[in-house]
Protein backbone atom coordinates (compact mmCIF):
# COMPACT_ATOMS: atom_id res chain seq x y z
CA UNK A 1 0.00 0.00 0.00
CA UNK A 2 1.03 3.55 -1.00
CA UNK A 3 1.09 6.03 2.04
CA UNK A 4 1.25 9.60 0.32
CA UNK A 5 3.25 12.22 2.05
CA UNK A 6 -0.18 13.80 3.35
CA UNK A 7 -1.47 10.98 4.78
CA UNK A 8 1.74 10.63 6.73
CA UNK A 9 1.20 14.37 7.89
CA UNK A 10 -2.16 13.63 9.32
CA UNK A 11 -1.42 10.85 10.97
CA UNK A 12 1.34 12.45 12.82
CA UNK A 13 -0.90 15.58 13.82
CA UNK A 14 -4.10 13.08 14.73
CA UNK A 15 -1.00 11.43 16.82
CA UNK A 16 0.14 14.41 18.59
CA UNK A 17 -3.71 15.76 19.69
CA UNK A 18 -4.29 12.66 20.88
CA UNK A 19 -1.30 12.60 23.58
CA UNK A 20 -2.12 16.38 24.42
CA UNK A 21 -5.45 14.85 25.10
CA UNK A 22 -4.94 12.10 27.17
CA UNK A 23 -2.24 14.44 29.18
CA UNK A 24 -4.68 17.20 30.13
CA UNK A 25 -7.23 14.59 31.28
CA UNK A 26 -4.56 12.88 33.56
CA UNK A 27 -3.92 16.26 35.05
CA UNK A 28 -7.22 16.73 36.49
CA UNK A 29 -8.38 16.49 39.49
CA UNK A 30 -9.95 13.34 40.65
CA UNK A 31 -13.24 13.51 42.36
CA UNK A 32 -13.90 10.98 44.95
CA UNK A 33 -16.69 8.31 44.22
CA UNK A 34 -19.29 9.46 47.00
CA UNK A 35 -18.61 13.02 49.60
CA UNK A 36 -17.49 11.71 52.60
CA UNK A 37 -19.65 10.02 55.47
CA UNK A 38 -20.79 12.51 58.13
CA UNK A 39 -18.79 11.67 61.55
CA UNK A 40 -15.83 10.20 59.74
CA UNK A 41 -12.68 11.49 61.10
CA UNK A 42 -10.68 14.11 59.32
CA UNK A 43 -6.90 13.28 58.48
CA UNK A 44 -6.57 16.04 55.85
CA UNK A 45 -3.51 17.77 57.59
CA UNK A 46 -3.10 15.61 60.69
CA UNK A 47 0.17 16.18 62.05
CA UNK A 48 2.30 13.65 63.95
CA UNK A 49 1.39 12.79 67.36
CA UNK A 50 4.01 13.33 70.53
CA UNK A 51 4.88 9.64 71.94
CA UNK A 52 4.91 11.36 75.37
CA UNK A 53 2.02 13.14 75.03
CA UNK A 54 -0.28 11.21 72.43
CA UNK A 55 -0.90 14.57 70.88
CA UNK A 56 0.90 17.25 67.89
CA UNK A 57 2.30 19.97 69.38
CA UNK A 58 0.82 23.27 70.37
CA UNK A 59 1.61 26.57 71.18
CA UNK A 60 2.85 27.76 73.89
CA UNK A 61 0.60 29.25 76.56
CA UNK A 62 3.32 31.33 78.50
CA UNK A 63 2.82 34.11 75.10
CA UNK A 64 0.19 35.02 73.00
CA UNK A 65 1.21 34.38 69.64
CA UNK A 66 0.91 37.31 66.93
CA UNK A 67 2.82 35.89 64.07
CA UNK A 68 6.52 35.69 63.20
CA UNK A 69 8.70 37.75 64.55
CA UNK A 70 10.81 39.81 62.54
CA UNK A 71 13.74 38.06 60.72
CA UNK A 72 12.12 34.83 61.92
CA UNK A 73 10.76 31.94 59.76
CA UNK A 74 6.89 31.31 59.43
CA UNK A 75 4.94 31.10 62.71
CA UNK A 76 3.66 27.26 63.03
CA UNK A 77 0.13 26.82 61.75
CA UNK A 78 -1.80 24.32 64.06
CA UNK A 79 -4.56 21.84 62.03
CA UNK A 80 -7.79 22.84 62.71
CA UNK A 81 -10.28 20.66 65.23
CA UNK A 82 -10.62 17.15 63.77
CA UNK A 83 -14.61 15.62 63.07
CA UNK A 84 -15.79 13.41 65.39
CA UNK A 85 -15.44 9.92 65.05
CA UNK A 86 -18.00 7.96 63.26
CA UNK A 87 -20.64 6.42 66.08
CA UNK A 88 -22.88 3.50 63.92
CA UNK A 89 -25.79 3.29 64.73
CA UNK A 90 -27.44 4.60 67.68
CA UNK A 91 -27.47 1.43 70.61
CA UNK A 92 -31.00 2.05 72.08
CA UNK A 93 -31.78 0.01 75.67
CA UNK A 94 -33.60 -2.95 74.95
CA UNK A 95 -35.74 -2.30 78.27
CA UNK A 96 -35.89 1.58 77.45
CA UNK A 97 -39.21 3.07 78.64
CA UNK A 98 -41.70 4.37 76.00
CA UNK A 99 -42.13 7.69 77.56
CA UNK A 100 -40.19 9.14 80.81
CA UNK A 101 -41.54 12.03 83.02
CA UNK A 102 -38.29 14.26 84.51
CA UNK A 103 -38.12 14.28 88.18
CA UNK A 104 -35.78 16.72 90.33
CA UNK A 105 -32.25 15.30 90.75
CA UNK A 106 -32.41 14.12 87.25
CA UNK A 107 -29.14 14.96 84.70
CA UNK A 108 -29.09 14.31 81.28
CA UNK A 109 -26.68 11.71 81.86
CA UNK A 110 -29.16 9.49 83.77
CA UNK A 111 -32.02 10.44 81.46
CA UNK A 112 -29.65 9.19 78.58
CA UNK A 113 -28.82 5.80 79.94
CA UNK A 114 -32.26 5.28 80.23
CA UNK A 115 -32.68 5.01 76.45
CA UNK A 116 -28.85 4.54 75.47
CA UNK A 117 -26.34 1.99 76.08
CA UNK A 118 -23.88 4.77 74.38
CA UNK A 119 -25.04 7.79 76.48
CA UNK A 120 -22.74 10.19 74.62
CA UNK A 121 -25.56 9.28 71.61
CA UNK A 122 -27.88 11.80 73.27
CA UNK A 123 -27.88 14.46 70.35
CA UNK A 124 -28.69 11.79 68.33
CA UNK A 125 -32.42 11.24 69.58
CA UNK A 126 -33.23 14.39 71.32
CA UNK A 127 -35.63 15.90 69.05
CA UNK A 128 -36.00 20.24 68.90
CA UNK A 129 -39.92 20.09 69.97
CA UNK A 130 -41.40 23.27 68.41
CA UNK A 131 -43.91 23.06 71.28
CA UNK A 132 -41.56 23.69 74.41
CA UNK A 133 -40.36 26.92 74.38
CA UNK A 134 -36.73 26.03 74.78
CA UNK A 135 -35.95 22.36 72.59
CA UNK A 136 -32.23 22.70 73.67
CA UNK A 137 -33.07 22.37 78.07
CA UNK A 138 -35.48 19.83 79.71
CA UNK A 139 -36.94 20.15 83.14
CA UNK A 140 -38.76 19.09 85.97
CA UNK A 141 -42.03 17.92 84.96
CA UNK A 142 -41.01 17.87 81.24
CA UNK A 143 -42.56 14.09 79.60
CA UNK A 144 -40.56 12.44 77.28
CA UNK A 145 -42.02 10.43 74.66
CA UNK A 146 -39.88 7.57 72.47
CA UNK A 147 -40.94 7.18 68.96
CA UNK A 148 -39.01 6.38 65.28
CA UNK A 149 -39.45 9.44 62.95
CA UNK A 150 -40.53 9.07 59.12
CA UNK A 151 -37.03 6.97 58.38
CA UNK A 152 -37.42 5.10 60.86
CA UNK A 153 -34.65 6.67 62.83
CA UNK A 154 -35.59 6.82 67.42
CA UNK A 155 -35.94 9.64 68.45
CA UNK A 156 -37.92 11.69 71.79
CA UNK A 157 -40.00 14.07 71.90
CA UNK A 158 -40.13 16.24 75.12
CA UNK A 159 -43.76 17.86 75.81
CA UNK A 160 -43.85 20.84 78.78
CA UNK A 161 -45.83 19.01 81.81
CA UNK A 162 -46.84 20.48 85.46
CA UNK A 163 -43.61 22.32 87.08
CA UNK A 164 -43.28 20.79 90.33
CA UNK A 165 -43.38 22.56 93.38
CA UNK A 166 -41.22 22.40 96.29
CA UNK A 167 -41.60 23.79 99.83
CA UNK A 168 -39.12 25.49 101.39
CA UNK A 169 -39.04 25.36 105.27
CA UNK A 170 -39.34 26.42 107.71
CA UNK A 171 -40.49 29.40 105.68
CA UNK A 172 -44.12 28.57 104.22
CA UNK A 173 -43.50 29.15 101.13
CA UNK A 174 -43.66 27.55 97.65
CA UNK A 175 -41.61 27.58 94.42
CA UNK A 176 -41.65 26.52 91.36
CA UNK A 177 -38.50 24.28 89.77
CA UNK A 178 -37.38 26.84 86.82
CA UNK A 179 -33.86 25.87 86.93
CA UNK A 180 -33.52 22.84 83.82
CA UNK A 181 -31.94 19.51 84.88
CA UNK A 182 -27.96 19.87 84.48
CA UNK A 183 -26.02 17.35 82.03
CA UNK A 184 -23.90 16.19 85.48
CA UNK A 185 -24.25 16.63 89.42
CA UNK A 186 -23.72 19.63 89.95
CA UNK A 187 -22.69 19.27 93.53
CA UNK A 188 -20.00 16.88 91.58
CA UNK A 189 -18.60 20.29 89.65
CA UNK A 190 -19.85 23.32 91.14
CA UNK A 191 -16.68 24.02 93.03
CA UNK A 192 -14.34 23.41 90.39
CA UNK A 193 -16.56 24.95 87.77
CA UNK A 194 -16.06 28.57 90.45
CA UNK A 195 -13.20 28.20 91.66
CA UNK A 196 -10.87 26.51 89.02
CA UNK A 197 -8.81 28.98 86.38
CA UNK A 198 -6.11 27.56 84.91
CA UNK A 199 -4.42 30.14 82.52
CA UNK A 200 -0.81 31.28 80.77
CA UNK A 201 1.43 33.30 82.31
CA UNK A 202 0.37 36.18 80.16
CA UNK A 203 -3.31 36.02 80.81
CA UNK A 204 -2.74 35.71 84.81
CA UNK A 205 -0.40 38.98 84.49
CA UNK A 206 -3.31 40.62 82.99
CA UNK A 207 -5.71 40.14 85.68
CA UNK A 208 -6.28 42.70 87.68
CA UNK A 209 -4.21 42.23 91.17
CA UNK A 210 -4.14 43.52 94.66
CA UNK A 211 -2.21 46.21 95.67
CA UNK A 212 -2.35 46.52 99.55
CA UNK A 213 -5.45 46.70 102.41
CA UNK A 214 -6.09 49.77 104.49
CA UNK A 215 -4.43 48.86 107.29
CA UNK A 216 -0.96 47.83 106.47
CA UNK A 217 -1.24 44.26 107.06
CA UNK A 218 0.48 41.27 105.00
CA UNK A 219 -2.54 38.58 104.89
CA UNK A 220 -5.52 39.67 104.69
CA UNK A 221 -9.34 37.83 105.62
CA UNK A 222 -13.03 38.29 105.57
CA UNK A 223 -14.54 41.69 105.96
CA UNK A 224 -10.98 43.48 105.03
CA UNK A 225 -11.33 46.10 102.66
CA UNK A 226 -8.33 45.73 99.75
CA UNK A 227 -7.37 48.02 96.77
CA UNK A 228 -7.04 46.69 93.40
CA UNK A 229 -5.81 47.96 90.45
CA UNK A 230 -5.54 46.84 86.85
CA UNK A 231 -9.24 46.80 84.97
CA UNK A 232 -12.55 48.83 84.90
CA UNK A 233 -14.73 46.61 86.89
CA UNK A 234 -18.53 46.33 85.77
CA UNK A 235 -19.43 43.50 88.19
CA UNK A 236 -20.02 43.50 92.08
CA UNK A 237 -18.86 40.16 92.65
CA UNK A 238 -15.16 38.52 91.78
CA UNK A 239 -13.57 35.22 92.63
CA UNK A 240 -10.04 35.94 94.27
CA UNK A 241 -7.22 33.83 92.71
CA UNK A 242 -3.58 33.23 93.83
CA UNK A 243 -1.45 31.49 90.90
CA UNK A 244 -0.21 28.15 91.23
CA UNK A 245 2.97 26.10 89.98
CA UNK A 246 3.04 25.46 86.51
CA UNK A 247 1.24 22.25 85.11
CA UNK A 248 3.37 20.11 82.62
CA UNK A 249 3.37 17.76 80.02
CA UNK A 250 4.68 14.44 81.17
CA UNK A 251 7.60 13.21 79.15
CA UNK A 252 7.79 16.15 76.44
CA UNK A 253 7.53 18.75 79.38
CA UNK A 254 5.47 21.21 77.67
CA UNK A 255 4.03 23.85 79.44
CA UNK A 256 -0.01 23.52 79.45
CA UNK A 257 -0.94 26.79 81.46
CA UNK A 258 -0.91 27.89 85.26
CA UNK A 259 -3.65 26.87 87.67
CA UNK A 260 -4.97 29.23 89.78
CA UNK A 261 -5.49 28.72 93.67
CA UNK A 262 -8.88 29.84 94.93
CA UNK A 263 -8.84 31.81 98.07
CA UNK A 264 -11.77 34.00 98.13
CA UNK A 265 -14.43 36.43 96.98
CA UNK A 266 -14.09 40.41 97.08
CA UNK A 267 -17.28 42.49 96.51
CA UNK A 268 -17.11 45.90 94.83
CA UNK A 269 -17.26 49.17 96.92
CA UNK A 270 -16.03 51.97 94.62
CA UNK A 271 -15.01 51.71 90.88
CA UNK A 272 -12.05 53.88 91.53
CA UNK A 273 -8.16 53.60 90.58
CA UNK A 274 -7.18 51.97 92.66
CA UNK A 275 -10.40 50.56 93.18
CA UNK A 276 -12.08 49.48 96.99
CA UNK A 277 -12.97 45.53 97.88
CA UNK A 278 -14.37 43.98 100.57
CA UNK A 279 -13.02 40.11 101.12
CA UNK A 280 -16.00 37.80 101.55
CA UNK A 281 -15.90 33.80 101.98
CA UNK A 282 -11.97 34.18 102.10
CA UNK A 283 -10.82 29.65 102.55
CA UNK A 284 -7.23 31.11 102.65
CA UNK A 285 -4.81 34.01 104.13
CA UNK A 286 -5.04 36.54 101.08
CA UNK A 287 -1.89 38.48 99.72
CA UNK A 288 -1.00 41.54 97.49
CA UNK A 289 -0.50 40.17 94.11
CA UNK A 290 -3.26 37.70 94.42
CA UNK A 291 -5.75 38.02 90.92
CA UNK A 292 -9.32 39.00 90.67
CA UNK A 293 -11.46 37.08 88.11
CA UNK A 294 -15.29 37.81 87.46
CA UNK A 295 -17.60 34.67 88.38
CA UNK A 296 -19.84 32.73 85.52
CA UNK A 297 -23.48 32.86 86.01
CA UNK A 298 -24.73 29.23 86.53
CA UNK A 299 -26.68 29.34 83.08
CA UNK A 300 -23.40 29.67 81.28
CA UNK A 301 -21.92 27.38 83.40
CA UNK A 302 -24.41 24.17 82.59
CA UNK A 303 -25.33 25.25 79.40
CA UNK A 304 -23.78 21.34 77.57
CA UNK A 305 -25.29 18.16 76.67
CA UNK A 306 -23.02 14.78 76.02
CA UNK A 307 -22.27 14.18 72.60
CA UNK A 308 -19.14 12.50 71.16
CA UNK A 309 -15.81 13.89 71.25
CA UNK A 310 -13.73 14.43 67.93
CA UNK A 311 -11.15 11.55 67.14
CA UNK A 312 -8.37 12.68 69.62
CA UNK A 313 -5.94 11.33 72.39
CA UNK A 314 -4.66 12.62 75.25
CA UNK A 315 -4.08 11.46 78.95
CA UNK A 316 -5.20 11.97 82.48
CA UNK A 317 -2.64 14.60 83.92
CA UNK A 318 -3.80 16.20 87.34
CA UNK A 319 -6.55 15.38 89.91
CA UNK A 320 -8.68 18.75 90.71
CA UNK A 321 -9.67 17.36 94.14
CA UNK A 322 -6.09 17.33 96.09
CA UNK A 323 -7.80 15.34 99.23
CA UNK A 324 -8.51 12.59 96.59
CA UNK A 325 -5.94 9.87 96.39
CA UNK A 326 -8.10 7.45 94.09
CA UNK A 327 -9.83 8.37 90.83
CA UNK A 328 -13.30 7.32 91.02
CA UNK A 329 -17.02 8.14 90.05
CA UNK A 330 -17.83 11.84 90.12
CA UNK A 331 -13.85 12.31 90.47
CA UNK A 332 -12.86 15.44 88.28
CA UNK A 333 -9.32 15.13 86.36
CA UNK A 334 -7.54 17.27 84.48
CA UNK A 335 -6.87 15.95 80.49
CA UNK A 336 -4.16 17.47 78.50
CA UNK A 337 -6.78 18.37 75.73
CA UNK A 338 -8.47 21.66 75.65
CA UNK A 339 -10.06 23.70 72.65
CA UNK A 340 -7.00 24.20 70.63
CA UNK A 341 -8.36 19.77 70.19
CA UNK A 342 -11.65 20.87 69.39
CA UNK A 343 -12.75 20.04 72.76
CA UNK A 344 -15.30 21.65 74.47
CA UNK A 345 -17.78 21.01 77.54
CA UNK A 346 -20.35 17.88 76.88
CA UNK A 347 -17.54 15.42 74.99
CA UNK A 348 -17.18 12.18 76.18
CA UNK A 349 -14.20 10.57 76.25
CA UNK A 350 -13.64 7.22 77.28
CA UNK A 351 -10.44 6.24 79.57
CA UNK A 352 -7.81 3.23 78.40
CA UNK A 353 -5.61 2.08 81.13
CA UNK A 354 -1.97 2.64 80.51
CA UNK A 355 0.01 -0.18 78.35
CA UNK A 356 2.30 -2.47 79.98
CA UNK A 357 5.41 -4.77 79.09
CA UNK A 358 5.41 -8.59 80.58
CA UNK A 359 7.74 -10.80 80.59
CA UNK A 360 7.39 -13.90 78.14
CA UNK A 361 8.40 -16.77 79.77
CA UNK A 362 8.19 -19.05 77.13
CA UNK A 363 9.63 -17.41 73.90
CA UNK A 364 11.42 -15.41 75.88
CA UNK A 365 11.71 -11.05 75.48
CA UNK A 366 8.68 -8.81 76.69
CA UNK A 367 5.66 -8.50 74.93
CA UNK A 368 3.10 -5.34 75.22
CA UNK A 369 -0.37 -5.93 76.84
CA UNK A 370 -2.74 -2.74 76.27
CA UNK A 371 -4.54 -1.37 78.46
CA UNK A 372 -8.13 -2.23 78.46
CA UNK A 373 -11.12 0.65 78.92
CA UNK A 374 -11.50 1.73 82.43
CA UNK A 375 -14.53 4.29 82.02
CA UNK A 376 -15.93 7.06 80.64
CA UNK A 377 -15.31 11.13 81.53
CA UNK A 378 -17.57 14.33 80.13
CA UNK A 379 -15.76 17.36 79.81
CA UNK A 380 -17.37 20.30 81.26
CA UNK A 381 -14.63 22.71 81.32
CA UNK A 382 -12.60 23.60 78.62
CA UNK A 383 -9.29 25.85 78.89
CA UNK A 384 -6.98 26.35 75.68
CA UNK A 385 -4.82 23.67 76.10
CA UNK A 386 -6.55 21.34 79.01
CA UNK A 387 -9.82 20.79 80.33
CA UNK A 388 -11.75 19.64 83.22
CA UNK A 389 -13.72 16.82 83.03
CA UNK A 390 -16.06 14.42 85.48
CA UNK A 391 -15.70 10.59 85.41
CA UNK A 392 -19.08 9.80 84.97
CA UNK A 393 -18.53 5.76 84.88
CA UNK A 394 -15.30 4.21 86.20
CA UNK A 395 -15.26 0.51 85.20
CA UNK A 396 -11.61 -0.67 86.43
CA UNK A 397 -9.02 1.01 88.34
CA UNK A 398 -8.33 4.95 86.96
CA UNK A 399 -5.20 5.89 87.49
CA UNK A 400 -3.24 9.44 86.09
CA UNK A 401 -1.51 8.87 82.67
CA UNK A 402 -4.17 6.93 81.73
CA UNK A 403 -4.74 7.77 77.87
CA UNK A 404 -8.48 9.10 76.84
CA UNK A 405 -9.89 8.54 73.67
CA UNK A 406 -12.63 9.29 71.78
CA UNK A 407 -15.72 6.35 72.72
Amino acid sequence: MTITRSSRHFRTVLSLATAVLLAACAQLPQQPDSSPTPGEPNTVGETARTEAGGRAPRNDPGESVQGPASGQGPAAIRPGPKAPASEGPVALRPDHPESYTVAPGDTLWSIAKRFLQNPWQWRRIWRQNPQVGNPHRIYPGDVLRFSYDASGNPQLDASRGEVPLIKLSPEIRVESLTQPIPPVPRDAIEAFLTRGEILSKAEWRGKPYIVADDDEQTVYADRDRVYVRGADFDQALYAVFRPGEELREPGSNRLLGVPGIYVGQATLERDENPATFILTHTVAPVRAGDRLLPIESAPELYNFDPHPAPDVEGMIIGRLDADVTQITQYSSVIINLGAQDGIEPGHVLAVFGQDRRVDDKISGGTVRIPGERAGLLMVYKAHDLVSYGLIMQAERSIRLRDRVTSP
